[in-house]
């Protein structure tokens, strides 16, 4: 769920956030599609994504 906000609220490329957890720009896009498929699936994981979405796009720094 990490590497998917990061690129979603914080704008991060996948090489970009290879970088940040020390992983493949190929585990990041793998470990992103699998977190799509997931959602498709799961309607509580889903609202619950979004609501963290929401929290972190409203923190000013």
């Amino acid at each position: 769920m990490a590497m998917d906000l990061f690129s979603r609220v914080g704008g991060l490329s996948g090489t970009e956030i290879g970088e940040i957890m020390v992983v493949d720009y190929s585990t990041v896009s793998v470990g992103r599609k699998r977190l799509r498929e997931r959602l498709r699936g799961n309607k509580h994981l889903s609202q619950m994504v979004q609501r963290v979405e929401v929290d972190l796009s409203t923190i000013k720094i």
